[in-house]
């Protein structure tokens, strides 16, 4: 499995010595809050958790094309070939080309709308309990927490249990495809370097 990421020249010595596991979660910038929650939560073990994830491609033309770092004034992006050990890492390959086009936001989205009347009409003290499922980041416990307590949370999340289908179409091997794709660091002491190309 080959992957590649395009980074600035400017950072290529860093890259070659080694660069380690995202340590901070990862606020989505392409997806509504609640569905990168609603996704964290239902991320099988063996799938890549898209808040510490390195997003990389299957070829040097797909990396050059969705390189996205800041570039410095005469700066350019070059290919890198993603050197790791395979062990080390999850990989998620999406069929679509981001995140933010899966069919998931439209079907998570359109529950909500379904039920924005009755979430409108809860008490303050209701909302300022719900909230948490709209906030950046929440974490699986928190999440199961906010489940069990409330019955309209728990409806949504058997609705997206049962028809999600970002996980179960994401392949766990790169493909040769333009889809997102993007892998995790198994340990806080991993490693992945960049060859330039």
């Amino acid at each position: 499995m080959q992957l590649f990421r395009a980074i600035p020249a400017s950072r290529l010595a860093e890259a070659a010595i080694g660069i380690g596991r995202q340590s901070t979660v990862r606020v989505p910038s392409n997806v509504p809050y609640v569905v990168d929650n609603l996704w964290e939560s239902l991320r099988p073990k063996h799938m890549p958790s898209r808040r510490h994830a390195i997003y990389a491609s299957p070829t040097v033309e797909l990396a050059l094309r969705n390189a996205s770092a800041a570039l410095r004034q005469g700066d350019e992006y070059v290919a890198c070939r993603v050197i790791v050990d395979p062990d080390h890492i999850r990989v998620a390959h999406l069929q679509v080309k981001d995140a933010r086009e899966h069919s998931d936001i439209r079907l998570i989205s359109q529950w909500v709308s379904k039920y924005g009347h009755a979430l409108a009409e809860l008490p303050m003290a209701a909302k300022h309990k719900l909230a948490p499922l709209f906030m950046p980041g929440l974490r699986r416990n928190e999440l199961t927490d906010l489940w069990k307590a409330d019955a309209l949370v728990a409806e949504l999340f058997t609705y997206v249990r049962q028809h999600s289908t970002f996980w179960s179409s994401a392949s766990a091997v790169a493909q040769p495809t333009d889809g997102e794709l993007f892998f995790e660091l198994l340990g806080a002491t991993d490693t992945y370097r960049l060859e330039a190309i």
